[in-house]
């Protein structure tokens, strides 16, 4: 399937999703337009890319950002809600690789506890939540059967001065310790840190995001 088929088949796909969804003729309609504008210039450049073959969170991406790129979203402030939008696909992705994200009452449910205990570990910082409108994702990797992660409150203690997912970030990207191996905390974490690596990653996570340029 070539670019331009591509480009007109989502465009159907979409239409036909709206014509079931009248309750939000409105916003959809909206949607539509700004699709079709972003379609209509990638046809117009000839893209060899097939459209089709990107998964859905590709395609949502390069709608984010082709929006702000034709001057649909033509202002400073949405183009960068647009590269928010993008960037948060992207992380959402990547952490389904590490079991993706948990619901409260999963959570609830995992570590046989009431939801508003599990509310209460949040604001007590011994639980990564990321917000999402009116409740809050789990990143599943902070959990090991029906436990939270080993060490895992201890050094959440030392990542409260970044965001949620800043503190995946930190979990999910490997340090180096002393034997110049390079790991991942939470591998290390989950497979039972020795003392001296415990003490690796804690002052990683006390010095995260904290330096400044030279």
């Amino acid at each position: 399937m070539d670019s331009h088929k591509s480009i007109h088949a989502i465009v159907d796909s979409f239409a036909a999703a709206v014509e079931r969804t009248p309750d939000a003729a409105g916003a959809s309609v909206r949607m539509l337009k700004i699709l079709t504008t972003v379609f209509e210039r990638w046809s117009e450049e000839k893209s060899d890319e097939s459209l089709g073959a990107l998964t859905d969170a590709e395609l949502l991406q390069r709608l984010a950002i082709g929006g702000a790129v034709t001057g649909v979203l033509d202002t400073r402030e949405t183009r960068k809600q647009a590269r928010r939008v993008a960037a948060k696909i992207e992380f959402y992705e990547q952490l389904k690789e590490w079991g993706g994200a948990l619901k409260s009452k999963d959570v609830s449910n995992v570590l046989s506890m009431t939801r508003q205990s599990v509310n209460n570990h949040v604001k007590k910082g011994m639980l990564i939540a990321l917000q999402e409108s009116n409740d809050y994702l789990y990143p599943a990797f902070q959990f090991v059967g029906d436990k939270k992660l080993p060490h895992l409150e201890e050094v959440l203690a030392l990542l409260k001065h970044v965001s949620a997912e800043a503190q995946c970030t930190f979990f999910l990207n490997p340090i180096r310790f002393a034997d110049d191996r390079t790991e991942l905390p939470y591998v290390v974490l989950k497979n039972g840190a020795s003392e001296h690596e415990l003490s690796t990653i804690k002052r990683e996570a006390a010095l995260f995001m904290t330096a400044t340029p030279a």
